[in-house]
């Protein structure tokens, strides 16, 4: 299935739990910053307490919960910045 096309949904309830969807694979995760690409993007939630509390790649459903403070995307040429700097290169 191609993700790049799919068009994906976000759903937060009171700041607590964050539900994703067309996600195609979960890049980085602790308790203040879970990464996951969606689509040819990189969506980075940031908070406090996180977990990934459900996770289903064949679906491409994802659920974060904690204190969710920041849902940011990254794109195209920054995509490759951003995990770099995920990743200490």
């Amino acid at each position: 299935m191609n993700t790049a096309s799919r068009a994906h949904a976000l759903t937060l309830h009171d700041r607590e739990v964050l539900k994703i969807t067309s996600v195609s694979e979960v890049l980085n995760f602790d308790e203040t910053t879970v990464s996951m690409s969606v689509g040819e993007s990189v969506l980075t939630i940031s908070g406090d307490s996180l977990s990934v509390s459900s996770l289903s790649l064949e679906n491409g459903e994802v659920t974060v919960c904690g204190k969710i403070d920041a849902i940011v995307y990254l794109d195209g040429a920054k995509r490759k910045k951003g995990i770099g700097r995920f990743f200490g290169a």
